[in-house]
């Protein structure tokens, strides 16, 4: 009887520790369920210095950008104070053409009014011409100097900025201009005011000047005196020379008021410059960049915070393990 009671038993266990082998075997074999997460790699070298410095470049691009939009509104700024010059400047010119045509047209029945005219408009025309030259200086210089400060940020531009030799040989030709736009008109304005002297004196060879403009019936001698005493002005000029003026004028005129229907455009809409959106969109440049580097610090970050986690858990876990286990209650000891 107990070697028959003996061999069921045997066989069962032999079976029971057979099927513990196996699924314990099943355990070890089994893949990792979704639920578990695998392990995270050791941050390397580059990573922990991209933590470590990650706030100083931060903090940098930051400066950057805000600088990039100070210089961006500067520009703007500047831009339209010079436009608003500019329009001054060209109504002036406008005012000076208008000047100049009637100058042209009134000079046989006016004589002397009309070289009053003519030295107004050309004194007009010459201040306006400085002032849109220099202005047009001011903003190159302006400008570049925000290019300047920009490359010293590490902002690489499409408007490139002049080499010193181009920008020198502009202000010397610019210079250049003023200086004969100047001395052209006090030299004009000083011969009609002298004309108009003579004129005045002279009675009736202002009055040979005035057939000479209407009906150009005068004697040859008259016109050699004429031409002699007034040339140069509007007085000497015949029908024929004042109507090419007056075409030269209005086709001048006609740029002028192009030029201020334009300035007025731009500062009705807002008067921006092509520098200033240059510097916006590099500054949207770095903004995301510095949304790219707020992320990925933020993921090494979590990572970081994870690995030192780990560590403490299975301590904790290994803790739990070493403890003694309880006694068992003699009600269970005597069951089994």
């Amino acid at each position: 009887m107990d070697l028959v009671l003996q061999e069921p038993v045997d066989n069962e266990t032999g079976k029971e520790s057979k099927a513990g082998i196996g699924l314990q075997r099943d355990v070890d074999d089994a893949p990792p369920s979704e639920d578990e997460e695998p392990e995270e790699e050791e941050l390397s070298a580059e990573e922990r210095i991209f933590l470590r410095e990650s706030p100083r470049w931060k903090q940098d691009l930051e400066v950057n950008i805000r600088k990039l939009h100070a210089l961006a509104e500067d520009v703007d700024a500047t831009h339209k104070t010079f436009t608003k010059t500019s329009l001054v400047a060209n109504s002036i010119a406008v005012v000076s053409g208008v000047m100049s045509i009637l100058g042209l047209a009134l000079a046989p029945a006016t004589g002397g009014g009309s070289l009053l005219l003519s030295s107004a408009s050309q004194g007009l025309g010459a201040a306006a011409g400085v002032t849109s030259i220099l202005t047009s200086m001011l903003e190159r210089s302006h400008n570049k100097k925000a290019q300047d400060r920009a490359t010293n940020l590490g902002v690489i531009l499409d408007t490139e900025a002049g080499e010193a030799g181009a920008d020198k040989a502009y202000y010397v030709v610019e210079a250049g201009k003023i200086t004969y736009n100047c001395g052209n008109t006090i030299r004009n304005i000083k011969k009609n005011l002298h004309v108009l002297q003579k004129a005045r004196a002279n009675p009736r060879l202002a009055n040979a000047a005035k057939r000479l403009m209407t009906t150009g019936q005068v004697s040859a001698r008259r016109s050699r005196q004429v031409q002699k005493a007034f040339g140069g002005t509007t007085l000497a000029m015949t029908k024929n020379a004042r109507m090419l003026g007056g075409a030269m004028g209005a086709l001048s005129l006609g740029l002028d008021l192009a030029a201020v229907s334009k300035d007025w455009k731009e500062l009705k809409e807002g008067a921006r410059m092509e520098l200033a959106e240059e510097l916006r969109a590099q500054a949207r440049k770095l903004e995301t960049k510095l949304t790219e580097l707020t992320q990925q610090y933020e993921s090494l970050q979590q990572r970081e915070f994870m690995q030192e986690e780990r560590p403490l858990s299975s301590s904790l876990e290994g803790a739990m393990g070493t403890l003694p286990q309880p006694p068992a209650r003699h009600g269970e000891a005597g069951s089994q």
